[in-house]
């Protein structure tokens, strides 16, 4: 049997090489890094994450955020109040519609996103000491199509 048609067999791989337990264990060093470096900001990886999309992107709807960061909307929510209360964010609501609410960078959390976006220069720097343009270009693109993949919640049951 092949490797490959083994997979398709759902044959439990070692937890080693399992996706989940290496994205997991990305995400896990990520943030013991990254976390002291930004503590002094009361930041944490995930408001990091969000200040750094919003400064990419511009103005998002909590809606969109909550989309493209894959967060809970309680754990959105939780986290917007906090950067707004610590002043790196504006939550305003829309003129033409009252239940949607825009969030913007102010001037402070357009200055720490640069600090976010170095720390993610620094992230970036090591991996391209192992990996060339072509393998960051083709992880970039099966990373993509692994999220895609995923079921959405309530759609998995055991």
């Amino acid at each position: 049997m092949t490797e490959q048609s083994s997979m398709r067999t759902n044959e439990r791989r070692p937890l080693e090489e399992r996706v989940s337990f290496l994205t997991h264990r990305i995400n896990a060093q990520l943030q013991q890094v990254c976390n002291p470096l930004i503590a002094d900001h009361k930041l944490d990886l995930y408001s990091s994450r969000i200040i750094v999309a919003i400064a990419e992107k511009g103005p998002l709807k909590v809606g969109e955020l909550v989309d493209l960061m894959a967060l809970p909307q309680s754990t959105m929510s939780h986290q917007l109040k906090r950067m707004e209360r610590d002043d790196y964010v504006r939550r305003t609501r829309s003129e033409t519609d009252n239940r949607t609410v825009v969030i913007t960078l102010t001037q402070k959390g357009t200055d720490v996103a640069e600090i976010c976006n170095g720390l993610s220069d620094v992230i970036m720097t090591n991996v391209s000491k192992e990996l060339s343009p072509a393998e960051i270009e083709l992880l970039s693109s099966l990373l993509q199509r692994v999220f895609a993949s995923l079921p959405k919640v309530g759609d998995v049951s055991i």
